[in-house]
């Protein structure tokens, strides 16, 4: 297994309507990994051999009050940081990524950024540039992927041409949205920095018991279980990055270690199925990301 997504919290200050933390009715209550349980979660991954973590399955990584502390933690460690972030807080806490070697990987999320006023918008992406201004001769090593979504799609059109154009601007790059393709979906500005662009897609939603969905296929593969897990920030061990509500729940982080919780019965009947192009799970029948992988 190469990663384990752990959800340091849950909380985020965008309301992405793409996202499940954006259009939550607000019932849920939202909160943030204790250091206990965080250090159970690094042990765990360091056990079943991973090569690097994530620290969100939903919510802004940033946004915990523990954030540096965790970063800090993993220095001690041979783990890595892939760090997923919207990039609304790097003016605020962007030295603690760049200090940090335990930091392997920064990818913003600037497609969230579409859904926002526009002076906010192009704030927080003039902090994310400056960012990768400083990123590039202080830390080289660091690979840096600037996110968009859609780039053909006239929706989304507008977001991702002025942010090709600062892009551009910037780093006197020519990225224009003709240079990505099904098949060239990341394409490289400069150094370690990346314009990486894809496809929206829908979070999956297990069908209600009893209830008939469309769009469902018990035929198809994943790579859960396989070059990746989750575990939300409450402790619950989940076979997918994708899977928020712990709808796939394989044991708890607190009650058994990762490496026990990934050899259970469940995890097992899953992980043959996949192998086998079965979906065994109602809601791993529902996800269309399983569709891109054949």
């Amino acid at each position: 297994m190469n990663s384990v997504y752990i959800e340091i919290t849950d909380v985020c200050n965008l309301h992405c309507s793409f996202c499940p933390c954006g259009v939550a009715t607000g019932a849920e209550r939202r909160t943030f990994m204790p250091s206990g349980l965080f250090e159970k979660c690094i042990e765990g991954a360091e056990q079943v051999g991973a090569q690097n973590v994530y620290f969100h399955v939903l919510g802004e990584p940033t946004f915990h009050p523990g954030f540096a502390h965790y970063v800090k933690k993993l220095e001690h460690t041979k783990l890595k940081l892939n760090l997923t972030t919207n990039g609304t807080t790097v003016a605020r806490c962007g030295h603690h990524i760049l200090q940090s070697p335990a930091v392997r990987q920064v990818n913003f999320s600037t497609h969230a950024y579409a859904e926002l006023p526009q002076a906010e918008a192009t704030g927080h992406l003039q902090n994310v540039l400056d960012f990768c201004r400083i990123a590039l001769m202080a830390r080289p090593d660091l690979y840096i992927n600037l996110r968009l979504w859609n780039v053909g799609d006239d929706m989304a059109s507008a977001w991702n041409r002025y942010m090709l154009e600062q892009v551009n601007k910037a780093f006197g790059t020519q990225v224009e949205p003709g240079h990505f393709c099904s098949r060239h979906k990341s394409f490289e500005v400069t150094g370690r920095l990346y314009l990486h662009e894809d496809s929206r897609f829908e979070w999956p939603v297990a069908p209600a018991s009893g209830t008939v969905q469309s769009g469902v296929s018990a035929r198809g593969t994943c790579l859960a279980l396989d070059t990746h897990c989750g575990i939300l920030h409450d402790g619950r061990v989940v076979a997918c990055c994708l899977d928020h509500g712990g709808q796939i729940l394989l044991g708890r982080i607190q009650e058994q270690s990762l490496l026990e919780i990934l050899e259970s019965p469940l995890a097992a009947n899953l992980r043959e199925g996949f192998q086998k192009h079965e979906l065994r799970h109602p809601l791993c029948k529902t996800c269309s990301f399983c569709k891109r992988f054949k």
